[in-house]
Formats: structure tokens, sequence, C-alpha cells
């Protein structure tokens, strides 16, 4: 990021100061290292021109008012070791508010500082930063929940859409309590880290660990800007722990967890994707143990999402969904993705429109395993839209009440070279048009391999084995070749 790598280089944290007058030791100004004073008089005093860097030696320092400066090219805060307390009786919405979508700055560097909400009834907007481009945020943390009511703690935009940002080593682990439980009023609560509408350029979010806040996690909420996020844990967060929008947005080696679930909590996703013409999910895990909503959704509004090269975990004994695509989606792939579903329910839902010219959905070299069982919901996975492919995809679910693998709702539908293993029957179609080359389906409860709905027509069946044979209900249209029964 040009203006950010050199100025890192030259900034000593010995805390003297430097030949440049633009570099203010705030102890030096007179700011109270021991938290007994405001900061904010001292903070005020001091002209901020473009290029100033305000310096925060080792201390605790107490803010009762917001420091607020826009238009800015070129500004620095930085702390070593410096923890920031809100006064017990500050009741606005910002710590430090650096640029807004009107007025942003440019050239923008915060990192090094704590921000201590153990107190009760504390937690607002610690670091608000909406700039042209050159955001680096980094190795900032809050410790104690947010239990104000108020805003969350981070809000990050690059206006600009040649603008780029990063946002690296968050830490809010102890989340935010619900509004109900607090003396705010903000809807449903805080969330910990916002990215706007007015984000329109790039923003890096690498290595975060972002837990248990009431309104979302990660809440990207962009339609012109890109959010790459990099790594990082996201933890047991209400609405969607990542919820992500913006054309060619990401998720890469993440962690998602949902392993607690408090009273107000009602929809813990792991991850959301909102809308984008792409949308792509890698190397990423997504582990539910609590399930109190879906392991990943794909929203109406995405033109194309990819999931790729990850590990969805589902546990417990509540019916849920562990991926599911809306009917307003675009094209999805699923790539090499394993799905271990030890739960009832649907371990990956495809909703309409169910016609073979549908927006297509591409299964590849992926499977699902597990425990799963029939009690709510038959089968492992429900193909509402027509129009998707699965190839080398593999489902094998061990639990009983009647569990199949794959009911097939959609016209046009093409299985290739799967495996499919359930106590039931393990296929189920009832669309027009699908065709099924080179499967493996086999009922280890003796069923038949499949199932054929009254209806059904232009169905071929070639080179499979089909275990126990097909069940023709009804008033079908079947065509078989080279099969195994």
């Amino acid at each position: 990021m040009k203006g950010i790598g050199g100025a890192a280089a030259a900034v000593s944290f010995a805390g003297t100061a430097s030949a440049d007058d633009d570099w203010y030791n705030v102890v030096d100004e007179g700011a109270d290292p021991t938290g007994q004073e405001s900061i904010n008089p001292i903070l005020d005093d001091i002209r901020c021109d473009d290029g100033t860097v305000l310096y925060f030696p080792e201390g605790e320092y107490l803010m009762d008012d917001v420091f607020r400066h826009v238009g800015f090219r070129g500004f620095e805060l930085r702390g070593d070791n410096a923890t920031i307390v809100p006064a017990a009786d500050y009741d606005g919405k910002w710590l430090f508010k650096l640029g807004t979508f009107d007025q942003p700055g440019e050239d923008l560097v915060v990192e090094g500082f704590e921000f201590d909400f153990t107190a009760d009834n504390t937690g607002l907007r610690v670091v608000q930063a909406q700039v042209r481009d050159d955001l680096l945020a980094r190795n900032l943390s809050v410790v104690g929940q947010h239990d104000s009511g108020k805003y969350g703690p981070f809000a990050f935009d690059v206006t600009d859409s040649s603008g780029i940002g990063t946002v690296q080593n968050i830490r809010i682990p102890d989340g935010g309590e619900f509004s109900d439980n607090t003396p705010g009023d903000i809807d449903v609560g805080p969330t910990g880290i916002i990215v706007s509408p007015y984000h329109n350029g790039k923003l890096w979010v690498r290595d975060c660990e972002v837990c248990a806040w009431p309104d979302n996690g990660l809440y990207c909420s962009t339609e012109g800007g890109r959010v790459v996020v990099d790594g990082g844990v996201f933890k047991n967060s209400n609405i969607a722990n990542i919820r992500l929008s913006g054309d060619y947005s990401s998720i890469h080696g993440a962690t998602v967890i949902v392993d607690e679930r408090r009273d107000n909590d009602t929809n813990q996703r792991g991850i959301r994707l909102d809308g984008g013409a792409y949308n792509w999910i890698d190397d990423t895990v997504v582990r539910i143990d609590e399930p109190n909503g879906r392991a990943i959704s794909v929203q109406n509004d995405v033109e194309w999402a990819r999931i790729q090269n990850s590990s969805v975990i589902v546990n417990g004994s509540v019916p849920t969904k562990a991926v599911t695509v809306s009917s307003g989606a675009g094209k999805v792939d699923i790539l090499n993705t394993d799905i271990e579903f030890n739960t009832s329910g649907h371990a990956l839902v495809v909703n309409g429109p169910s016609g073979a010219d549908a927006d297509p959905v591409y299964v590849l070299k992926s499977n699902v395993g597990g425990s799963g069982d029939g009690s709510t919901g038959r089968h492992a996975v429900r193909l509402e839209r027509g129009n998707c492919t699965l190839d080398r995809f593999d489902v094998e679910q061990t639990g009983g009440d009647y569990r199949r693998a794959v009911k097939v709702l959609g016209d046009g539908s093409t299985f290739i070279w799967g495996d499919y293993d359930t106590g039931h029957i393990p296929l189920v179609n009832d669309a027009d048009g699908t065709t099924f080359h080179g499967i493996t389906s086999q009922s280890h409860d003796g069923y038949e391999g499949m199932k054929v709905i009254d209806g059904s027509s232009g169905v071929e069946v070639t080179e499979s084995a089909i275990h126990n044979g097909v069940w023709e209900y009804g008033d079908v249209d079947v065509t078989y070749d080279g099969n195994w029964f």
C-alpha cells in the first residue's frame, strides 16, 4: 500500500519526539497515561495537519468525547501497549471518527491499541475509518463485553473504487450483548466489524478474531466494493458470523464456529453470501456444533458463487440445513468440498426454479458423509432447481428413520460417477430429463437403489450399479443401458 509501508518503517516507538514536527508524543503534550484525566482536551489542542502522527506510549488513557478528524492526507494513530478506556458517563457513539463518507481521509494508519469495555454498560464504536485510499488498521483489540446497546466497535470503508485498505489482527473475542439486556436501544445489538454501503474499493480483512455479536460478526453491506477475508476465527455471532457482499468478495482460510447459543440468538448462520457477481469461499472450515441456522447460505442477489476446497461439519440433535442455495441465486459451483452432517435435516438444498434452463449448479468431487437421519427431511440432498450437475459427488448417511441420499425435483439434471449409500432408497427422482451415468446406489437396509416417481419422463440410467433395482412408481419413462442391478 503506497504511503503506508514507508511511514511504518520510519516510525520509532522509543517515545521521544522525532525531527519531524508532525510527530507528537501525546504524553509529552500533556495527556495523562494513568487513566485519571480525560485526554480529549489534549488531543483537541494538537494541530493535526496532513502527515501528523499521534504516538501513545504504554499506559491507560481516559476518553470522554469523540476525536474527529476528516479530510486528511496522511494521519497516524500509533499505540505502544496503549489502553483506551471510555469514561463511565460518556454518552456518545464514537471514540475515534476518522474521515466520513463525504469527507474521507487518505493514508491512514491506526495500530497498537486495546480498548477496555470491562466496566458495566460500556461499549461504543472505537474506530470508524472512512478513507479514499490507503487504510491500515491492525493490532487492535477490545476486552470486555460490549453491553451498552450502542454501535459496535469497528467500521471501515474505502470510498474510492481504486482504493485499497487492510484490517489485520482485530481481536474482539468477548462480543456484545443484545439491546434487550442493555440501556441502549439500537436494533438487535451491536455488530463486530461493519463495512458499509459507502465502501467502493478493496478491503482485506486478515487474521481477525470476531466472536458472539448480536447483529452479525463481520457485516459487509457494500454493493460496489470488494472485501477479501483472509484467515481468522469467526464464532457464535447472531444472524451471520460472516455476511459478505460485493463483486469478487471472498473468504480464504477462515474458521467459522457455532458452538454456543444464547437466549436471544435466533439464527446463527456460519457464512451468508448476500450479493455480487462472484462470491467465493475457499479453504474454509465451517463447524456448527449447536445448530441454530445454516452453515452456508447463498442468497437471492448472488449472481455467481463458488464454494471450494472447504469443509462443513454439522453436529448435534437439532434439525437444520448445512448448505442452501436460494431460488433467486445465479450460478453456483461446489468443488472439492466435504459436508459432514450428523443431525437430521438436509446437508444440501438447492432451491428452484425447476426448469431445465435454470442457472446451473455444479457439484464436483465433493461428498456428504456422517450419521444424519431422516427424522426431519428424508433426503440428505434436495435438488428443487433444474440443470444441476453432480459429478463424482458421493453421499453416505448412516442414520436411520428412512434416510435417503438425494431427491431430484428439478428437470434436466445430471449425475456422473457418484456413490450413494443410505439406509433407505438412496436416489428418488421426481423430475424430467434426469441422466444417471456411471453411478453406484445402494441401500444398506436392502431397499431398492433408486425410485422413479409417477410422471417422470426422459430419465436415463446408463452404465450404473443400482443395487436391488429401480422401483418405477407409477407411469414413468426410463431408458436403461449397460447397467448392473
